[in-house]
């Protein structure tokens, strides 16, 4: 064989080599661009909030993963009797707004508290209830809280919350419920 015979062939399989190189990687960044729609998709806002505080979509979704597969195993739906039970204090929460908006405000969250634990979320901090919540419906997961500043905000000692703020959180509770107590 003579060398121009043999240059040709190694210059056809540099060829090969860089072509298939290019390919993988080309299916590989696809891949992962896929992945990360899915997980945006799947879990919305909350793959963007832990994206930004990670730093790291990789280690976003991971976290989220993992997250939704433990809530998956622990978390249980509410009883027949436990949902009426919600149910009528969430009559209550919104007959009562009109006379007394920062004691239905007050209900609201506890309903929603008293769900989520029933549920079996996490809730040992607000924090973690939310991450609960985002996990399980990404959906509402601002509106919660936005709902929870809300409140904060309504019962800290200078009263920081107007009438149409609490009005909203109680919209935004309702949301909320109205996610954590359907089947």
């Amino acid at each position: 064989m003579d060398n121009v015979a043999l240059l040709v062939i190694i210059l056809i399989a540099v060829v090969v080599i860089v072509g298939l190189v290019i390919f993988f990687l080309y299916r590989r960044r696809q891949e992962q661009h896929q992945r990360q729609q899915r997980a945006r998709q799947e879990y919305g806002p909350e793959y963007e909030r832990l994206v930004q505080e990670r730093g790291s979509e990789r280690e976003a979704e991971q976290e989220l993963r993992d997250r939704r597969e433990r809530l998956d195993d622990e978390t249980r739906p509410l009883s027949e009797e436990s949902q009426g039970l919600y149910q009528e204090r969430w009559q209550w929460v919104e007959r009562t707004f009109v006379d007394d908006p920062e004691a239905s405000l007050g209900e609201a969250d506890l309903v929603v508290q008293e769900i989520l634990i029933e549920r079996n979320f996490p809730t040992d901090s607000r924090q973690e209830a939310s991450e609960g919540v985002g996990i399980m419906h990404p959906e509402v997961v601002e509106d919660f809280r936005e709902a929870q500043q809300i409140h904060r905000n309504a019962t800290d000692s200078q009263g920081g919350a107007d009438l149409e703020e609490m009005r909203r959180a109680i919209q935004k509770y309702r949301s909320v419920y109205e996610r954590l107590t359907e089947r």
